[in-house]
């Protein structure tokens, strides 16, 4: 459900009964406000809070059981694996008067499969990795992948998202790359992307530049998109949306697929359906110059 305010903002809401309210004690009720913030694992809620480690397992025991928090991930520390816990929604609402709803309709439509995976109680949960537009990496490249905004606005139809919803390649740190993250462009615009070329089922060749894949074994020129979702190579449990191109009318055409032709992508690539990757290819239909029409290749 939603929760609308007064100045029409939106955020994720759950519906708590009386069960869930008498879990609710004042120690609980902050443990629910830090893992909605970002998700956090007992050891780190017991420093923070000042309380036992024990203590904080039982307290999340009984949020888990209310259906108020759950675990989310694992992490390694110090040679072990530790759980990670987070909210089950931003906000808790009690309904006094189901008579309410009928003033209300839904307001978005349902979350695509790819997105899916990048967006946690109706927000964005990733970071999206552009290009700088500064000279800079191997090649002295400029990154100018103004078609992110098109991107940005498709996720607006399904999710909100926090400060920041982006960073250049030459900005992010080694552990903001173990999050979820749509990577923009191609390996001469944007480092990261040069990073994880390697892991990538369709990818960008040494030298040549052009894209391979080896799921086709087949080679692509100029105007060619990649879409392609996978494990992210920096943490196995996260996923990683690559949008990139030969060029920048190549970013564009991966960009405008997933606006476009959204079930398309989502079916798979043609030669191995289990692997969304897909190549596109650009096309200026009316004349302008600009790319505005896609068709997908594989």
């Amino acid at each position: 459900m939603k929760l609308v305010s007064e100045d029409k903002k939106v955020i994720e809401c759950k519906e708590v009964g009386p069960e869930a309210l008498k879990v609710l004690s004042p120690e609980r009720t902050e443990m629910l406000k830090m893992i909605a913030n970002r998700p956090m694992y007992p050891a780190q809620i017991a420093r923070e809070m000042g309380m036992q480690v024990q203590a904080v397992y039982y307290h999340i025991k009984m949020l888990e059981r209310a259906g108020l928090a759950g675990f989310v991930e694992y992490e390694e520390r110090g040679g072990a694996v530790a759980k990670k816990f987070s909210s089950a929604s931003d906000s808790l609402a009690v309904v006094l008067n189901n008579r309410a709803w009928g003033g209300y309709r839904e307001q978005k439509e349902e979350v695509p499969r790819l997105l899916s995976f990048f967006i946690k109680n109706g927000r964005f949960d990733g970071l999206a990795v552009l290009g700088s537009p500064d000279p800079h990496g191997k090649y002295r490249a400029r990154g100018n992948e103004l078609c992110m905004t098109e991107f940005g606005m498709l996720l607006g139809q399904y999710a909100g998202f926090s400060f920041p919803f982006y960073m250049l390649d030459t900005e992010i740190k080694e552990k903001e790359k173990e999050g979820n993250l749509v990577l923009a462009g191609g390996p001469k615009v944007n480092t990261l992307v040069s990073e994880v070329n390697g892991f990538l089922p369709i990818r960008f060749e040494e030298g040549s530049f052009d894209v391979y894949s080896t799921l086709s074994g087949k080679k692509y020129g100029e105007n060619i998109g990649i879409v392609e979702i996978l494990q992210n190579p920096f943490n196995k449990s996260k996923r990683l949306l690559l949008l990139g191109g030969l060029n920048q009318n190549g970013t564009r055409a991966a960009v405008l697929a997933l606006i476009k032709k959204m079930k398309e992508v989502e079916e798979g690539n043609a030669y191995n359906s289990d692997i969304i990757a897909k190549v596109v290819e650009g096309f200026d239909d009316n004349g302008d110059g600009v790319v505005d029409a896609v068709e997908i290749l594989e």
